[in-house]
């Protein structure tokens, strides 16, 4: 159910309004103290609406993960020309969040804190950072002072909710999650979190919950993911798939995606649409060679009954998205598919994979025997055949099977020249099957 946390900081502090009060860093007057419980618009803050311009485009660049650095330079240069608006604070963090640099974000929300309005927000931001830190020690720690500064606040409850589900306490975190939500307060991504917890147990409340979600942001991952889970718990595969392509088509490799879309486009007899799925199931499984694989044996079920043109175009496709999206596959991945494009009959194909396979990992006793198999059958070239037969028995002499190829190929070498019907056989099979380079 768990998976890596990973928070949108900017979401979660600018869905809310903030108020603050125009304060110098230090000590705090009573009418300052006083300003900092006063709601404030924009134009107030110091600054004013030059800043606030400043903090929307900024806002719209960190959304679009498309921070400039001329933003950057202008953030800074605000800050020191007005360092008691609090919000300059708050969005420079989000600017240190997105360049990688936490310890100077974590500074930035902390005087954003102290400047800014006695609101839980601003110290949510912290937390918010520190979880996807993974420092749930140091979490614990700030969400029990913020619990006892800001007592029953859904935002704070909220973000223990994460706390608890990133440690598998689901009780607890069901329970911390129900009472933001039941507050009634809007909080970004509330629903899709709390119907997480109920995909197996309640999957119709997961189906609402993700819909309360999707019906204000209808990519969002983890609301997707929610529904098509609860989907397929409810048996209701057909319906499973929507979600689960626009799951795909965001990011093919987000957790179980391709995985379940995979299974719920076979299950449902749409084999041709489940190779996409399929190949990227391949990719997560297929991280070393040895062993069964549930996705290859998907896989080399559906290709059965599929001709060599369309299988060919789905490899051809599965590449060039891997190339747009600049990822790559584990040597492994190529033996698999090399293998089950053997057994399919389409050797030119598998020897392609194969080649690209054996060139990470060139002692690999079943590549080479593998390749041996695919110059024996089909290119009928014997003396690779015995060539790549040898080395592999060399580095495995009691594999039985390798023994037994490579004992027959010495044999056939053997009496190749005295043999002239299978000599004949041979030059007919030659002549009418392409080479396999």
């Amino acid at each position: 159910m768990t998976r890596p946390i990973k928070f949108a900081i900017a979401g979660a502090i600018t869905c809310f309004t903030f108020v603050a009060g125009a304060c110098p860093v230090g000590a705090e007057t009573t009418q300052q103290l006083d300003l900092r419980k006063a709601e404030l618009t924009d134009a107030q803050l110091p600054g004013g609406m030059v800043v606030a311009d400043v903090l929307r485009r900024v806002q719209e660049e960190l959304d679009g993960r498309r921070l400039t650095d001329a933003s950057q330079r202008q953030m800074e240069e605000l800050v020191g020309k007005y360092p008691s608006n609090y919000k300059l604070h708050l969005y420079l963090g989000l600017v240190f969040d997105e360049l990688g640099l936490p310890d100077q974000a974590v500074a930035e929300y902390e005087l954003a804190d102290k400047l800014g309005p006695n609101d839980p927000r601003a110290t949510a931001g912290i937390m918010n950072h520190i979880l996807a830190r993974h420092e749930s020690q140091a979490a614990t720690v700030l969400l029990e002072k913020s619990l006892k500064r800001f007592p029953n606040s859904p935002e704070i409850l909220y973000f223990m909710g994460k706390n608890f589900k990133d440690n598998k306490h689901w009780y607890a975190a069901e329970r911390v999650l129900k009472q933001a939500y039941d507050s009634g307060s809007k909080i970004k991504h509330l629903a899709a979190e709390l119907g997480e917890m109920y995909e197996e147990i309640a999957p119709d409340k997961a189906i609402k919950l993700a819909d309360e979600e999707l019906a204000q942001y209808p990519k969002y991952p983890l609301a997707l993911q929610v529904k098509a889970a609860a989907l397929i718990n409810q048996g209701k595969f057909e319906q499973a798939i929507v979600p689960l392509q626009n799951l795909y088509d965001q990011s093919p490799s987000y957790a179980r995606t391709a995985e379940d879309l995979l299974r719920c486009r076979y299950w449902c007899g749409h084999c041709k649409a489940a190779m996409q799925p399929a190949l990227y199931f391949l990719r997560k499984e297929a991280q070393y060679q040895g062993g069964p694989l549930v996705s290859a044996e998907v896989l080399s079920n559906m290709i059965r009954t599929m001709s060599a043109s369309f299988i060919e175009e789905q490899l051809n496709q599965f590449y060039a998205r891997l190339a747009k999206d600049k990822m790559n596959v584990r040597p492994a991945f190529h033996y698999y598919l090399a293998d089950m494009l053997y057994k399919r009959n389409l050797p030119h194909t598998a020897k392609s994979e194969l080649v690209k396979f054996l060139a990470e990992d060139p002692k690999s006793v079943d590549g080479l025997y593998l390749l041996g198999k695919l110059e024996e059958n089909y290119a009928h070239n014997y003396t690779d055949a015995l060539r790549y037969y040898e080395m592999a028995h060399a580095m495995s002499p009691y594999n039985l099977e390798i023994n037994g190829a490579y004992t027959r190929m010495v044999e056939k070498q053997s009496f190749q020249s005295s043999d002239w019907a299978r000599s004949f056989r041979d030059w007919l099979s030659r002549i009418f099957t392409p080479p396999l380079d």
